[in-house]
């Protein structure tokens, strides 16, 4: 039993070891070819930003494994009011999703399961508004787009000359689909695809690190 038990500590405590934290800067943190590379091999662990002060630039922590984003990421640049917050699990997000940006005028709050977006709260620059959920991937809630606001229950919201539109998510890709109907049947389709992917926030997380590693 002893024997038994020292094999089973002995192996967690070499699995654990290939996760480590490191702070920047550190002049053995590279991306190379669109990978997080430490002593060049693929990272497993944390990286710690905390140059706010000096620079002007982001605080905060990045979770990756084999060089790429899985786990916790959350940054902030208190002087320009920016806050990013998600998790990825297996290549998707899951659970809170938050962009904030004031200079941009954008304030997104999602939340997500395995990747589908199941709550869906945005303010973009004013000009479109969603305060929507998703059940059976059919919406409820509304959307204001250019100064129209369309109402949705079980995927459908009239419009403002009585047409109706019909939007809902594509679970697998994220994507949202509104169609016009014009008696039940579409006669104009268009997908609202979704660019909120870990592998697209990876290039600027990239960046981020790029530049607080200098």
């Amino acid at each position: 039993m002893k024997k038994f038990l020292l094999a089973v500590i002995f192996v967690f405590g070499f699995v654990v070891s290939f996760s480590i934290d490191i702070t920047l800067p550190n002049k053995d943190v590279k991306i190379v070819e669109d990978v997080l590379l430490y002593k060049g091999s693929s990272f497993t662990g944390n990286i710690i930003i905390n140059d706010e002060e000096q620079n002007d630039g982001y605080s905060g922590i990045m979770s990756f494994k084999n060089g790429h984003l899985n786990g916790l990421t959350e940054l902030k640049k208190d002087i320009e009011n920016q806050h990013v917050k998600f998790t990825v699990a297996d290549g998707k997000f899951d659970g809170e999703f938050i962009m904030k940006d004031a200079k941009q005028r954008t304030d997104i709050v999602l939340d997500i399961k395995n990747g589908a977006v199941v709550k869906y709260l945005a303010d973009v620059q004013g000009a479109y508004k969603y305060d929507l959920s998703f059940v059976d991937n059919l919406a409820n809630g509304t959307m204001e787009a250019q100064g129209q606001k369309f109402k949705f229950k079980d995927g459908i919201a009239k419009g403002p000359q009585g047409q109706e539109l019909k939007l809902t998510l594509d679970p697998e890709s994220g994507d949202m689909l509104m169609e016009a109907l014009v008696n039940g049947k579409a006669v104009k389709k268009q997908t609202i695809p979704s660019i909120l992917t870990p592998q697209y926030l990876e290039t600027f997380i990239f960046r981020a690190i790029t530049a607080a590693n200098k």
